[in-house]
């Protein structure tokens, strides 16, 4: 039963205020795009519009937290010729519940349906792949348990669970799968800003249709060690290293080693600048599946946010991704490389609390391949977009 305390912390607050436990933004733009569906030919352009609406919530209690968020975005037109729209919904959920100070758990489900092309994000939002298979939803559910056994040791266990599914029947057949994830991991407290840590992870993709002998599926092994230093309140470094051991389903095996570094700056206020690079392991993306089982991923990204005035920032990222793909299924594809290069920059005026303006660059290129599954292809994106907040 709600009891006037629990009403007490939905305060109505001035519009704008991120402290308040919930929100509303809309945000409605124009933009010109050179390449709307991603194409080496029979490229579409022209003017798009889009509109884009968040609500979130929190509820904090004494021993838990409760958090949701709902993102609903349309863009206009789907097609040059034959009009329609291309709709996104996301809803994020997450909770933590302390049963003790020494014992915590925190859950998380996030629910997308949209439309790919995608950059597909991986540990520290380092991008890892781009995949090209029409409207999807996917759902992922995740969980970690945290036990502090001593002063500085600390067990963790973590699991998640995300599921694809294609809207397209030709589609899903081939491209529908699950993934399943699980880690422990042993961390130990050097001092009050240093963890290091001993982590192992087991990950498993099964697909609906695998293909011959089961090619497509496949088991990971990784092994790792793990550094995080926050050196003070500005900056800190994150660093993992270990080997992947990946198995498919038809007997094929590779192995490489990971690593993972992550490297952030908050110089001023409201102004930051982060560098990311991974090397990794894993299942072939999707629409790949079917040549090869496996992908080695090389990465590095940089993300800039800086606050110019009071009123006025700018931002910008810049992403290189290089995959070699491994474990031919098919035995006219023996081998296959794929590059990508993306990059934003943007503006970003706060004409009051409640109401701000951004214009922004987007450029995305994927390079020549000899993988026939993924087609080269460039693309340009102009943006200008009002929000309104409360």
């Amino acid at each position: 039963m709600a009891t006037p305390v629990a009403f007490a912390g939905w305060d109505f607050t001035p519009p704008g205020d991120p402290t308040r436990n919930w929100g509303v933004s809309v945000t409605s733009g124009a933009g010109y795009d050179d390449n709307f569906n991603g194409t080496t030919t029979d490229r579409q352009a022209g003017l798009r519009l889009n509109s884009d609406i968040k609500l979130r919530m929190s509820i904090p209690l004494e021993r838990a937290f409760v958090g949701a968020q709902y993102d609903y975005g349309i863009i206009y037109p789907r097609d040059v010729n034959l009009g329609g729209v291309n709709q996104t919904h996301i809803l994020s959920l997450s909770a933590n519940y302390g049963f003790s100070p020494r014992l915590t758990l925190g859950l998380s489900e996030n629910f997308v349906q949209s439309i790919q092309p995608g950059i597909v994000l991986g540990p520290a939002n380092a991008p890892t792949s781009e995949q090209f298979a029409g409207t999807y939803t996917y759902d992922a559910v995740g969980g970690t348990l945290n036990y502090i056994v001593a002063p500085r040791w600390t067990l963790a266990l973590s699991g998640s669970w995300d599921i694809w599914r294609y809207q397209n029947p030709d589609l899903a057949i081939v491209n529908d799968h699950e993934d399943y994830s699980t880690t422990v991991s042993g961390l130990y407290l050097l001092d009050s800003r240093t963890t290091v840590g001993l982590n192992y992870q087991y990950s498993q993709t099964s697909y609906s249709s695998p293909g011959p002998d089961d090619a497509s599926d496949g088991v990971s092994h990784t092994v790792y060690l793990s550094y995080v230093r926050r050196f003070n309140p500005r900056l800190s470094l994150q660093l993992n290293g270990g080997y992947t051991l990946q198995r498919s389903g038809n007997g094929g095996s590779t192995a490489a080693p990971s690593a993972l570094g992550a490297l952030t700056y908050n110089y001023a206020q409201d102004s930051s600048i982060s560098l990311n690079f991974a090397q990794s392991l894993s299942e072939a993306s999707v629409g790949i599946s079917r040549e090869f089982s496996a992908q080695e991923n090389t990465s590095a990204s940089l993300a800039l946010n800086h606050k110019i005035t009071t009123r006025l920032s700018t931002f910008a990222n810049a992403s290189y991704v290089y995959t070699s793909f491994k474990e031919s299924v098919s035995t006219l594809s023996l081998s296959g490389q794929e590059e990508q290069l993306t990059g934003q920059v943007g503006l970003s005026y706060a004409f009051r609390d409640w109401l701000s303006g951004t214009l922004s660059y987007a450029y995305t290129r994927i390079f020549p391949t000899t993988v026939t599954a993924v087609t080269p292809y460039y693309r340009n994106q102009v943006n200008l977009g009002m929000t309104l907040t409360y």
